[in-house]
Order: structure tokens, then C-alpha cells, then sequence
């Protein structure tokens, strides 16, 4: 699945597939969709081509301690 960029009315619709995920390098999150740099959407406001940087992440799990 391809992104997908859009305009509906005066809302700009971004659609990013979901991806393997990828640890980040300081293990803090986990990158699942990303557009990976910026990139020019056929979407227009005001003449020019919007641009368009976008990445979807989640938070490790926090681990429970087992207080014995």
C-alpha cells in the first residue's frame, strides 16, 4: 500500500501503511509507519504542492517489577 495524501474540504487526509517495525537507535520508541523524509503530495493549497514529513511510533510496553 502506497501513501496516500488527499484533500477532503478543509482537511488534509493521510493514509501511511503500517510497516514491520523498526527499533529506534536510543530504544526509546518503536517506528511502525513513516514517510521516510519529506515528500511532495499532489494536494495544492494556494498554487503550491504541500510537503509532507510524517512518522507513527509506539512506546515500548512498560515492564511490571515482581516485588518478592
Amino acid at each position: 500500500m502506497a501513501i496516500r495524501v488527499k484533500q477532503d474540504g478543509k482537511t488534509l487526509k493521510v493514509e501511511l501503511p503500517l510497516e514491520k517495525p523498526i527499533r529506534s537507535k536510543s530504544g526509546k520508541t518503536t517506528l511502525v509507519a513513516s514517510t521516510h523524509g519529506v515528500i511532495t503530495t499532489p494536494v495544492r493549497y494556494k498554487g503550491r504542492n504541500i510537503a509532507l514529513v510524517a512518522n507513527a511510533f509506539v512506546y515500548p510496553k512498560k515492564e511490571v517489577s515482581n516485588p518478592e
